[in-house]
């Protein structure tokens, strides 16, 4: 019966190893595509890998949440609620301007993705409509569809994923 136990025990401690060398390997390519739809072709540090891990724990995710992530990831970026912080231009795309409305703005688009009441692309597109950040919305935006796909569904990546959703979207919308 030890002896059963035991080997039982060996095994579940193999079966979570691998699970996590898995899961690491498929983080590791989600912030490699991440980071190139940025124009960062280079391997995550090893502190962009913790902070992804300790995002995709989360139980809910807060502004101040998002904001320790783009500390990691885009250090010299600010959330863009107060007037004075610079306002965001991206192509043709002009998020709304700087101020108090970008924090309540995004409490309300983190309360329908906490509660399961948007679906990933919806709040992914909102969130990048929203930029609230002066720099790191994209790979903070992909970090916030990323947490609520879930870790296991992201083996096809973002943009494989985020492509069928759009086409998914758009045939709703019409």
């Amino acid at each position: 019966m030890v002896k059963y136990i035991h080997v039982n025990l060996i095994y579940s401690k193999q079966l979570m190893k691998q699970w996590k060398n898995k899961m690491t390997s498929i983080y590791d390519k989600f912030i490699i595509e991440s980071n190139k739809i940025e124009g960062i072709n280079r391997d995550p540090t090893a502190a962009e890998l913790k902070e992804f891990r300790r995002f995709m724990l989360l139980k809910q995710v807060t502004i101040e949440d998002l904001e320790q992530f783009v500390r990691v990831y885009q250090p010299d970026a600010q959330l863009r609620d107060r007037p004075e912080v610079p306002g965001v231009r991206v192509g043709s795309h002009v998020a709304p301007s700087s101020g108090p409305e970008i924090r309540k703005e995004l409490n309300a688009l983190l309360y329908h993705a906490n509660m399961h009441e948007s679906n990933p692309y919806e709040i992914h597109v909102d969130y990048e409509t929203l930029h609230p950040f002066t720099d790191g919305n994209g790979r903070s935006g992909r970090m916030l569809w990323a947490w609520q796909m879930g870790g296991n569904r992201l083996s096809l990546g973002f943009l494989h994923l985020f492509y069928y959703q759009t086409l998914s979207n758009s045939k709703r919308q019409n």
